[in-house]
């Protein structure tokens, strides 16, 4: 974890022989790393399985909607305070490597303490929940700058977009078959609340605890040049105003990403308005809903594999459209029935499996080397104003008017955002 004067040597010593084989190792370590950290994350899925289990916990819609967001926003809050500290760091691979020994073992021991306290205990198993749930996301997001760093100096960026579409595309597949699994386990025929629970998180916690060591063998190739001193937050902070002040086309895409984040205001409520509105059980709501989503971001995944990187903006927007499909298909749902409600899975999962990595494969590509942490930090950061924002709108829209309010915020949330990239794109 160097931290001193820049090495000339850097990518320039090497030939081009040697930094294809790097890139070849960092490749499959990388992928890996991300498509385990993946599946684990989407087994426990933010917007079907936590809300359903913090259901059967509270009645509070504010709380539920909050559980959904709090692993994005415990990622995106310490990135800019992260970034401040990395402007003079060369060698990054550390900061990501080391908070993860502790921060992804949260799942495994949080499964093991919902057996410890037993079914009766609802409240405490609740508090547990926000508490281990809270620290893996923190955790996650002290290492979410030098994970964006490192996915730029030592990867290319052909190979960064596969890692990124394969990944997610392998995440999919992997999915598919586990979402029976998961149905079956919150079924009758599973094991009783909340030991049923217990078994996903603790199979969850398995794969997330398997991703620690695999990044170590990775080969950093550092390719910024850090600067000697911390800069005080008296210089930090309005650095950053004058980046988003300066930059147009960056500032725009920060916009944009707020807008999408605020957009998941209705995003925990989905499966509520399926079993609570709709009439369909927990399991079968999760199963299927679930099986739909995944459906959709394979093929997003496939297609940013195959355009995310040669049309970068472009491709963003055509993202956006399928993203704006969720909700509006939801609105039809509350009418017809629930038919609709599997197609605004299957298209909200093709924003799913695209839009984020979209994003920030964006940055990475956007920024320079120098700029990176910066930049990465601050769009990470930006974005959690909208995740902050969205839960608190979202639990109190249904609360006092219905679910339908929370898919018509969204919604316009997520037009707002195509429009701030064409705007961008004409000016």
């Amino acid at each position: 974890m160097a931290d001193s004067t820049p090495r000339a040597a850097g990518r320039s010593a090497l030939t081009a022989e040697q930094r294809e084989r790097i890139y070849r190792r960092n490749f499959v370590l990388l992928l890996a790393d991300y498509t385990i950290f993946a599946i684990a994350l989407n087994l426990i899925g933010p917007t079907t399985v936590i809300p359903d289990f913090v259901r059967k916990l509270t009645d509070s819609e504010i709380l539920i909607a909050i559980s959904s967001q709090m692993f994005e926003i415990g990622w995106l809050l310490p990135q800019l305070v992260v970034a401040r500290r990395l402007v003079r760091v060369e060698h990054k691979k550390w900061w990501f490597v080391g908070p993860n020994i502790p921060m992804r073992m949260m799942i495994l021991l949080f499964s093991g303490v919902i057996v410890l306290l037993g079914p009766q205990r609802s409240g405490l198993i609740l508090v547990a929940f926000l508490v281990f749930y809270t620290l893996a996301a923190l955790g996650d997001g002290l290492v979410g700058v030098p994970w964006m760093d490192l996915l730029g100096s030592s990867l290319d960026d052909r190979r960064r977009a596969r890692m990124f579409g394969l990944g997610n595309t392998a995440v999919g597949i992997t999915i598919l078959g586990l979402a029976p699994l998961a149905g079956y386990i919150l079924s009758d025929s599973g094991p009783a609340f909340p030991n049923n629970y217990a078994l996903l998180f603790a199979v969850s916690g398995v794969l997330f605890a398997i991703t620690v060591p695999i990044v170590v063998p990775v080969r950093e190739l550092p390719d910024g040049k850090p600067v000697k001193t911390v800069p005080p937050l008296g210089e930090y902070l309005p650095g950053l105003v004058r980046v988003l002040q300066r930059d147009a086309p960056f500032r725009a895409v920060v916009i944009a990403r707020v807008l999408v984040a605020l957009a998941t205001l209705a995003a925990p409520f989905y499966i509520g308005f399926a079993t609570d509105r709709l009439g369909l059980s927990s399991d079968v709501a999760v199963s299927r809903l679930l099986l739909m989503q995944t459906l959709g971001s394979v093929f997003g995944a496939l297609a940013f594999s195959r355009f995310g990187e040669e049309h970068s903006l472009l491709f963003m927007e055509g993202a956006l459209g399928f993203a704006i499909a969720q909700p509006t298909l939801a609105l039809i749902a509350s009418a017809v029935g629930p038919m609709p409600l599997y197609f605004a899975f299957l298209l909200g999962g093709v924003a799913l499996g695209c839009l984020g990595i979209s994003f920030i494969n964006w940055v990475i590509m956007y920024a320079t080397p120098d700029q990176r942490p910066v930049y990465a930090g601050l769009f990470n950061s930006m974005s959690a104003v909208g995740l902050l924002v969205a839960p608190l709108i979202g639990g109190m829209l249904v609360e006092l008017i219905s679910y339908e309010a929370a898919f018509v915020a969204a919604l316009l949330a997520l037009v707002g955002a195509l429009i701030v990239f064409l705007r961008q794109r004409t000016a």
